[in-house]
């Protein structure tokens, strides 16, 4: 029953989540590229552009939700589950802005439903059991992945190559993955925390404070790789990266039950296959479309853009400068 549960809060989530990114890429355009000015001036043009704050108001209830589902269920059920919300941005490519549905996009949808139904089998019949991990492992994977997002941040901000947006997104996805990993850890401390000594006690839980840290950190990186870099490229990165990490810790670290029979095994396996396959392959049509879109040229207007409610500075990266909007 607390599975069943888990699974359906996933699934509420990753779509709210998947929405508000949705809303937030339909903003994006309009806001200052992040490093184009000084940060006061960024944060203000962010804060007053206001459907970008309620898409983070959307964002934040559904990761809280997520945060309630990793608590109950295993990282290996709840992330292929929060995968598969990518399927809401086709639907809503399709119904929202007009765009007409591929083979490759009836193949992406098909191939999450399917993974979905498979995982759903295995779930029946899976013992639960009481939290545990390796701290060894644990702590190896945790320590080995933050220094890899560390080398990626510092390799995608200093040097100045095509590769640079890339590394930047293997950083976000890599972190976003280690958010899920903490918040399991958290949940386990905080509570812990709470019921020994009370509730300051649990305040005083390092978990805590990288639980809200870290999704600030990669909301920056996410969207400064979706500005500087191809998002048929950075999109797929993000994606892989932020649920393997947690799939594979899960399994590895933290002990979390599989199906005790080899086909049950192997068919949630491929369920993962399944799940996150057919996530970067709408996460690859859904960019081409916006690839193929003709730019307009980028230079100062006096029109429209300065009567958008979210106005930008738009970086040429040809030129390696910033035109239109304005500065305060």
């Amino acid at each position: 029953m607390v599975l069943a549960l888990a699974v359906v809060m996933a699934l509420v989530a990753t779509t709210m989540i998947n929405y508000s990114g949705y809303m937030q890429k339909r903003e994006l355009d309009k806001l200052p590229l992040i490093g184009s000015q000084k940060p006061l001036e960024t944060v203000k043009a962010f804060i007053r552009c206001r459907p970008w704050l309620e898409a983070q108001g959307l964002q934040f209830a559904g990761t809280f939700i997520k945060a309630i589902a990793v608590g109950l269920a295993p990282l290996s059920v709840v992330q292929p589950i929060n995968t598969a919300g990518i399927a809401v941005l086709a639907v809503l490519a399709i119904t929202k802005l007009g765009e007409r549905p591929s083979i490759s996009d009836w193949l992406g949808i098909g191939t999450i439903i399917v993974g979905l139904l498979m995982l759903g089998r295995t779930l029946i019949g899976v013992p639960t059991k009481a939290f545990s991990y390796n701290p060894f492992v644990l702590w190896f994977f945790v320590i080995f992945f933050f220094a890899a997002a560390g080398v990626s941040l510092y390799n995608g901000f200093t040097k100045k190559h095509p590769n640079a947006p890339n590394l930047i997104a293997v950083a976000s996805g890599v972190l976003i993955g280690l958010t899920a990993v903490i918040i399991k850890l958290g949940w386990n401390d905080v509570g812990s925390r709470f019921w020994e000594n009370g509730f300051r006690n649990a305040l005083l839980s390092p978990y805590l404070y990288l639980i809200i840290l870290l999704p600030v950190i990669t909301l920056v990186l996410d969207q400064t790789a979706m500005q500087r870099g191809k998002a048929i490229v950075v999109v797929p990165i993000t994606t892989g990266m932020s649920n393997l990490i947690p799939i594979i810790i899960g399994i590895v670290a933290m002990h979390e039950p599989m199906p005790s029979t080899t086909g049950m095994f192997l068919l949630r396996l491929l369920s993962f296959v399944f799940i996150i396959g057919g996530s970067i392959i709408l996460s690859l049509r859904r960019e081409e479309g916006e690839e193929k879109k003709p730019r307009a040229p980028r230079r100062t207007t006096h029109g429209r853009r300065e009567k958008a409610a979210c106005k930008a500075r738009v970086y040429d990266i040809d030129s390696e400068s910033f035109t239109g909007g304005t500065e305060e």
